[in-house]
């Protein structure tokens, strides 16, 4: 292998991981994005057309990179040099938000819509704003066309608003996007101002028989005689939704666009209160007559939309989960090959797009690793990517020319590792998810276990849940521990209808359990294993109960066998010990599950492992910056601990115990 290649193979494997590492000032990098992108189904024209959209995924999916090409579609619809089936549209404008980098929402009180509409409207305009200058360079020429804007339609000022939409507009007609081309991004940035108020005051004092009334206008003059029981009223004019719908129906027309996209990325990364209040402001987005469609992105199962907004009628979902690729193969066998060739086109469109040498000198078996890579990944290409770092990494330390086999059944291990351990470092003493949790993964893989050991040649892969049972399995669902490949299966034996999943292949490998998608096994009737579950009933459903822990013996009390004689005891029967609270499976837990994976990350580290926080970054797929931030406020509390490395000179990461109990063993 060519050595000086080396470090370009390294970033195209990097560049799996998280698509947003890319800025969109970064013009070439949104063009290599628009290289590699593989659109398998052919889901870039569904998001970009005239409908509201919720695009759905388990974490590292691809529901930023679908965000991103499509954003990228929008810009290449002014050039006339975008493939006709990905924006044959004209003239389609993408602006695109972030909702875990809104710096105003999280800051609003509870009772203050108004305050949380105008804070979500001004990085809207932010948004605008730095999109519009940054991809068109002849408005970037203009300083003050958006602060004019924003201000003139915050103070109602129709006129001045329309004339300015006019000069934007005329920009946008003459000018082209830049996009796609290797110049240096715009440094102009201006801020839109939408934050800023405009108002009067009406002042009124009232004493013993001398009443008056005070005015403050524009120029600041007051009048006042008494001061007794004095009073001040505000009223302030702020930007709302309505403001930003009229702003961009009326672009639209002026500039001959055919429609607004709007990208609302990382709803699921906003708490559950904010996502209730955002999904009363949304309501007031969707199904405009303005020509602005909405496309929200949330994890699956990890939003709640309320009861204003309904699912096929307001927003229709499209989700990139596993099950949703199986059903648009229409069979198992299908999904498999199709997995498999979907990988095989990623890694071949990410070496290409970095100029990377070809895959078979790369990787000693192509083949073989496509279909390795394929069962580890089940469909979510950032697991592929901690696969394929993880494996090039061990190659580099030896003396191999290649990639070889064992170098991909490292990496594949790595990353069933680090997920198992973030269930586990999550689940130890309740601090972020029940620790009920971990009790039920031992169960099912014990079962597993069993059922491989009675026979031992056939494979234990694959396992049948009730559809009734479907909650119970979304938090082993969500650390990639099982995976959902169909719903509605039946066994060979019964009729009842059942979901079908698989362990993950890495689990698989590590526990002997075989892998297949020969249907006559997996629907045996000894791979239903509800019953495996059924001690864990009592914990989800609108009856569970509360539920304790005790930290010595393991055992877990509802909170009706610690009722004696009428008194609750916060103590083992057994032991003595102080029994630590468990919340329930269906309670709104305190942490997103970005921050539920971080807490699992560094809680299942030792003092000696010394993590740091790319590490953390790369296995959970986030920001360095958001493992570095929610670190320390972890550490504050005693969830974690951290320490400067003593030649790195950076920190690093480690469990801390918030209960003084032991530590718990995992599988």
């Amino acid at each position: 292998m060519i050595h000086y290649a080396d470090a370009k193979i390294t970033e195209a494997f990097n560049s799996m991981l998280r698509t947003d590492y890319i800025s969109l000032n970064d013009t070439e990098r949104l063009g290599l994005l628009a290289k590699y992108y593989v659109d398998y189904f052919g889901l870039i024209p569904e998001v970009l057309s005239d409908t509201d959209q919720l695009i759905v995924g388990r974490r590292g999916t691809g529901k930023t990179t679908l965000f991103y090409r499509a954003f990228v579609g929008c810009m290449q619809s002014w050039r006339n040099d975008h493939p006709e089936h990905i924006a044959p549209k004209q003239r389609t404008l993408g602006i695109y938000v972030d909702l875990s980098k809104c710096q105003y929402i999280e800051d609003v009180a509870d009772t203050d819509f108004v305050a949380f509409e105008h804070a979500f409207v001004s990085d809207v305009c932010d948004a605008i704003t730095e999109q519009l200058t940054r991809f068109w360079p002849a408005l970037a020429q203009e300083p003050g066309y958006f602060s004019k804007l924003f201000k003139a339609a915050e103070s109602n000022q129709v006129a001045e608003v329309r004339g300015v939409l006019d000069g934007i507009a005329r920009l946008l007609r003459e000018g082209l996007p830049r996009v796609i081309d290797r110049s240096s991004a715009v440094d102009f940035k201006e801020s839109s101002g939408s934050t800023q108020t405009k108002g009067a005051e009406l002042g009124a004092t009232f004493s013993e028989g001398d009443p008056s009334i005070a005015a403050k206008l524009n120029e600041g003059r007051t009048e006042s005689r008494a001061s007794e029981r004095s009073y001040t009223t505000r009223t302030s004019y702020r930007l709302t939704v309505a403001d930003i719908l009229r702003i961009l129906g009326d672009l639209r027309e002026k500039a001959g666009i055919s429609a607004t996209y709007l990208f609302i990325d990382e709803f699921s990364a906003l708490s559950t209160d904010l996502q209730r209040r955002f999904s009363t402001l949304l309501k007031k987005l969707l199904g405009s007559h303005a020509g602005v469609f909405i496309k929200l992105s949330a994890i699956t199962d990890k939003y709640a939309l309320g009861s204003a907004i309904i699912l096929q009628r307001d927003l229709f979902e499209l989700s990139l989960d596993l099950d949703a690729f199986v059903e648009r193969s229409h069979s198992l066998n299908d999904a498999m090959e199709g997995l498999a060739d979907y990988s095989e086109k990623i890694v071949r469109s990410r070496l290409s797009a970095y100029s990377c040498p070809p895959p078979d000198e790369i990787f000693e078996e192509p083949g073989e690793t496509y279909a390795l890579l394929s069962k580890s990944a089940m469909g979510v290409p950032r697991t592929l990517g901690i696969v394929l770092k993880q494996s090039w990494s061990r190659s580099r330390q030896g003396s191999a020319r290649k990639i070889r086999k064992s170098d991909i059944s490292f990496g594949i291990r790595y990353a069933s590792t680090a997920y198992l351990n973030q269930l586990l470092g999550a689940a130890r003493d309740g601090v972020a998810i029940p620790s009920f949790h971990e009790d039920m993964w031992n169960a099912l893989l014990t079962r597993a276990q069993a059922e491989k050991t009675k026979v031992p040649d056939v494979a234990a892969s694959h396992f049948l849940i009730l559809v009734r049972n479907e909650q119970m399995l979304s938090m082993l669902n969500m650390f990639f521990l099982v995976h959902l490949l169909t719903k509605g299966r039946t066994t060979k034996k019964e009729r009842s209808s059942r979901n079908l999943y698989c362990f993950d292949f890495g689990v698989c490998e590590e526990n002997n359990l075989g892998f297949t998608t020969d249907k006559n096994v997996i629907r045996q009737q000894r791979f239903a294993y509800d019953d495996a579950l059924t001690r864990f009933e009592k914990y989800f459903g609108v009856t569970a109960e509360a539920t304790f822990r005790c930290p010595q013996c393991g055992t877990i009390y509802a909170e009706s066998e610690l009722i004696v004689a009428g008194t609750q005891l916060m103590f083992c029967p057994r032991d003595r010990a102080d029994l630590v609270s468990q919340q329930s499976a269906d309670s709104r837990l305190q942490y997103t599950e970005e921050e539920t994976k971080i807490i699992g990350s560094i809680r299942s580290a030792a003092r000696e492992d010394q993590v740091f926080a790319r590490q953390i970054a790369d296995d959970v797929g986030c920001y360095v910056q958001k493992v570095a931030k929610f670190g320390e406020r972890l550490e504050k509390v005693g969830v974690v601990k951290r320490e400067t490395h003593p030649t790195e000179n950076k920190l690093f990461y480690y469990g801390g115990s918030t209960s003084g109990s032991p530590e718990t063993s995992g599988t």
